[in-house]
């Protein structure tokens, strides 16, 4: 038996968008319940999917070169490839990187956060596993963050 049944012939970007905005709705459902790993979790899934929206209104969705550069499940890689995208001019695409990184997404590691809100890790300096505490204010900082982003990706046409 079969779970769920595809939509074909979708418009990617749309379909992007409509993931992100669920992902945001779970998130904040699960914060209200105090489960705050989870809604980080959530809200960093919610991050990568409005970054992939924007970036298949910039590009062609159907061409293979885009699609392959859009087929990991990484915020990083997709903050990468925006930027790489959004302009053939290297100033203003290190305008857009500096800006998404002093004034949006922060210095955070979001593939380490990724990981580190799912699993337990080992530590070698520690020579032990260890697992990441996660709070509410914590899930504040990436819903802050995260409408910053929103806001951005909405108005980054004014920077190219």
């Amino acid at each position: 038996m079969h779970i769920g049944k595809l939509k074909h012939d979708v418009n990617v970007s749309t379909a992007f968008m409509t993931l992100a905005k669920e992902d945001e709705n779970a998130a904040e459902h699960l914060a209200s319940c105090q489960q705050y790993r989870h809604a980080c979790y959530f809200v960093i899934q919610a991050m990568e999917k409005f970054i992939r929206a924007k970036i298949f209104t910039l590009v062609n969705p159907n061409l293979e070169y885009f699609r392959d550069k859009n087929r990991t499940h990484s915020l990083e890689s997709a903050v990468e490839f925006l930027i790489e995208i959004i302009s053939d001019q290297q100033v203003i695409r290190d305008q857009v990187s500096s800006q998404l990184k002093d004034h949006v997404l922060g210095i955070t590691r979001y593939n380490a956060l990724h990981n580190n809100l799912r699993y337990p890790s080992y530590s070698r300096r520690f020579d032990n596993y260890s697992i990441l505490q996660v709070h509410a204010e914590d899930y504040d900082r990436l819903k802050t963050r995260l409408h910053s982003l929103q806001l951005f990706l909405k108005d980054l046409h004014r920077l190219t």
